[in-house]
């Protein structure tokens, strides 16, 4: 009866529904917290109003993770925690660390680290907000838990300020797992947002060594374009606020990623071939110190390694290219 009721008469019973709150949310010290998930699922009902019902709720939230609470409170209201739609105001930011605290405190299942992930994307978005997340925090994306297809955390995750404080943590696994969790058939990406997605590929994924990595976002974005493959009504059904023209710019844009980061992988590969060649010829010798490897395309450097059988057998001799010298073995 709650999910069939009209928001608008919900948040007009705004005060009969809060009146009780702070009295049934200290019931949840004595265990007894089945009220407050009714209430707290009353007002999610609200949908787009559910800010209205907010400003009614956070303080008694407030004052509760202030204080020294069951652990079922905490669950309540972690639980609750993606919805409000006001994480972004600067005097929240106490808030944020009742929060966390909150999040620490409590013992992890799949429902919590949706809960915290979401809500985590969400505030990052805010860049009052994000100096004020402990460290700690972000290690969640790494769980990579499954988001649900209408989420707020995935919307706002996207913005570029998001990207530029995950980028900051300098930690590859939580950047390839936050990438894992925002591209999605289910999520629309900005312009912007984009582009600074096609930056941090070139700029942060482009070592050899996290070529594993690469590998894991290929797959994922192939996944998502066959998603995307099936059509409008697909991605409609799961996501009601997708347009026919996000569906084709989601497209466009995921194929964009793919396209960049296969560049990306390609050349990594290319520097690899290269530099093992180059270390063939000069065993003794700094690369860096006294060559410098220009314009060598995958194709180059493949027909020299198919030359290379045995660097301990074999007849040696030089072939000299612009700006390289490769010792190969015929």
């Amino acid at each position: 009866m709650i999910d069939a009721a009209e928001p608008a008469l919900i948040c007009s019973k705004h005060k009969a529904i809060t009146s009780p709150f702070l009295y049934t949310a200290q019931q949840v010290q004595n265990e007894q917290y089945k009220m407050l998930g009714t209430l707290l699922h009353t007002a999610r009902a609200g949908m787009n109003l559910w800010g209205f019902m907010w400003d009614h709720i956070k303080p008694s939230i407030t004052i509760l993770l202030d204080k020294e609470s069951s652990i079922s409170l905490k669950q309540a209201i972690i639980l609750a925690s993606p919805h409000p739609p006001e994480w972004d105001l600067a005097q929240d930011k106490h808030l944020i660390q009742l929060w966390a605290a909150a999040v620490s405190a409590v013992p992890y299942t799949d429902e919590i680290c949706q809960s915290v992930t979401d809500t985590l994307l969400q505030i990052a978005s805010s860049i009052y907000i994000q100096p004020h997340i402990p460290i700690g925090m972000w290690s969640w994306l790494k769980k990579c838990p499954l988001l649900p297809p209408v989420c707020g955390g995935r919307y706002w995750g996207s913005f570029p300020s998001v990207i530029q404080g995950v980028r900051a943590l300098q930690d590859i696994e939580t950047l390839t797992s936050y990438l894992l969790l925002i591209w999605s058939e289910w999520g629309f990406l900005e312009d912007e947002s984009l582009s600074e997605m096609c930056n941090l590929i070139q700029e942060d994924l482009g070592e050899i060594w996290i070529e594993h990595h690469r590998i894991y976002l290929l797959q994922h974005l192939d996944h998502v374009l066959r998603q995307l493959d099936l059509g409008f009504d697909h991605v409609h059904q799961h996501n009601p606020k997708l347009l026919d023209l996000h569906v084709k710019q989601m497209d466009k844009g995921y194929r964009q990623l793919k396209e960049v980061l296969l560049e990306v992988d390609r050349k990594a590969i290319n520097n690899l071939i290269c530099k093992s060649l180059i270390r063939i010829s000069h065993p003794f010798s700094s690369i860096d110190s006294y060559v410098q490897v220009q314009d060598l395309t995958q194709h180059l450097c493949v027909q020299f390694l198919s030359h290379v059988h045995n660097t301990m057998l074999g007849n040696f001799h030089t072939t000299s290219l612009p700006h390289l010298t490769v010792l190969l073995i015929t």
